[in-house]
């Protein structure tokens, strides 16, 4: 509910000092829950993305205000920028935030939790399934990495840009090694006879607490006063 509150403040607000809110504080509150080394390892991502956002943006949005930037081949009015910032602000609260809630909670109380609200449990398995093979991307990455550095592919150094060129070639085999595990794992469930069709039991069950439903009470709050204020045109550009 708490990520749901986040997501809605920086979804409904295009001014970005309004965007900027909830993405600092879903930094500050991921650096507070040690999820600085997750952060490091989609740094170079979320960059990428802000960036082509923030170019992109000014081509699809009606220019106004007083010109900011102005060449031969692109000018560049004050709503275009601030469009584009508080665009790209966004991706970048989504990002953050959907960082802070895998850091914060596992993937066996991510699925205990969707069953707990009466889902399928094959909806719920799929989804942490899903959510592991974001640490599988990353240890292929790391391996592919060293193996073609050990063949005179070097990705570390050189300008920001080299850097993401020099990546490029290395999306083919990350893919590949993720697809080899998926279906390594696909033969490992078969050959224990899992059945999503059945009934499935946990051992960590927990129930809500005072605070968690003063977390709920508050992010209710958050999601109705965000599109009320937005609604009254509070966050606009």
């Amino acid at each position: 509910m708490l990520l749901l509150g986040v997501f809605t403040t920086a979804y409904v607000f295009g001014h970005p000092a309004a965007v900027f809110v909830p993405l600092a504080a879903s930094f500050i509150a991921l650096i507070y829950a040690g999820g600085w080394r997750n952060f490091k390892r989609l740094a170079y991502i979320i960059a990428a993305l802000f960036l082509v956002g923030f170019v992109v943006w000014p081509a699809f949005t009606a220019s106004g205000g007083p010109t900011l930037l102005h060449t031969p081949v692109v000018t560049v009015t004050r709503r275009e920028f601030l469009f584009a910032l508080g665009r790209s602000e966004r991706i970048a609260a989504f990002i953050v935030g959907g960082l802070l809630f895998v850091t914060t909670t596992s993937n066996e109380e991510i699925v205990a939790g969707l069953r707990s609200l009466g889902l399928p449990y094959a909806f719920c398995f799929a989804v942490g399934t899903a959510l592991r093979l974001f640490p599988t991307f990353l240890g292929a990455t790391g391996t592919v990495q060293q193996a073609q550095a050990a063949r005179g592919h070097e990705v570390s150094g050189g300008n920001p840009i080299s850097r993401l060129r020099g990546y490029i070639p290395l999306l083919i085999p990350v893919f590949m090694t993720a697809i080899r595990n998926v279906q390594t794992q696909a033969m490992a469930l078969e050959a224990r006879g899992f059945d999503t069709r059945r009934d499935r039991t946990f051992y960590n069950k927990r129930s809500f607490a005072p605070a968690d439903w003063a977390v709920v009470v508050i992010s209710l709050v958050l999601i109705v006063g965000s599109v009320w204020l937005s609604l009254a045109g509070f966050g606009g550009i």
